[in-house]
């Protein structure tokens, strides 16, 4: 009677684990597809570089994870093998080359080049603005083109909407000509809230 009722409690943990896993991974996928998990950067380098070894450890895991999962499936009963001591030794070659790779890659300055430099590129950079009057500026994230960015004038006169259109304030009344001022404006790649770029405007 005790073992049936634990075997009972066994199988019904076994359900209860297998519905837990597939509703989790079912989340995960979810996001995935909507956009809340971002997988651009899974397989390349900080700078945006393609990464042999992100992709080589990637196959890999797929590889041990569904050949762990054949061979516990085709048991009968179904049960956790034994594993073998090469599979083990291929993990740990696996994950060790991995690490060994990053440990040369971020041995070399040019390993280490701040993702946060190349998100966000305003354009242009530098522009002469007449008082009261407007100008359009841009910004590309290279990383993620279809990313939105935040606009805002930090240092100086004038105003700049959402699409980027800097407006310059009114000329100082009783001064002619006008004295020469500047204003800087800050682009926030909203994917990657770290990263900014800066204009500075001289007005005129």
């Amino acid at each position: 009677m005790t073992q049936k009722y634990l075997d009972y409690l066994m199988l019904v943990s076994g359900w209860i684990l297998c519905i837990f896993i597939g509703l989790l991974g079912a989340v995960i996928i979810w996001k995935i597809f909507t956009g809340d998990i971002d997988l651009t950067q899974l397989i390349s380098e900080p700078t945006g570089d393609a990464s042999l070894s992100r992709f080589q450890f990637l196959i890999f895991t797929f590889v041990i994870a569904l050949s762990l999962f054949l061979v516990i499936a085709a048991a009968t009963p179904p049960h956790f093998p034994d594993i073998p001591g090469t599979v083990l030794t291929l993990l740990g070659i696996s994950g060790s080359s991995y690490l060994v790779s990053k440990g040369i890659q971020y041995s070399d300055p040019s390993g280490t080049v701040n993702p946060a430099a190349s998100d966000v590129v305003i354009s242009p950079t530098q522009a002469l603005v007449r008082y009261g009057q407007a100008r359009q500026f841009g910004a590309t994230v290279p990383r993620k083109p279809n990313s939105t960015v935040k606009w805002t004038v930090i240092a100086g006169g004038g105003t700049i909407d959402d699409k980027g259109l800097y407006t310059a304030p009114a000329a100082p009344a009783g001064v002619d000509p006008p004295p020469l001022q500047h204003a800087t404006i800050q682009v926030t790649s909203d994917e990657y809230p770290d990263a900014h770029d800066l204009a500075v405007v001289t007005l005129s």
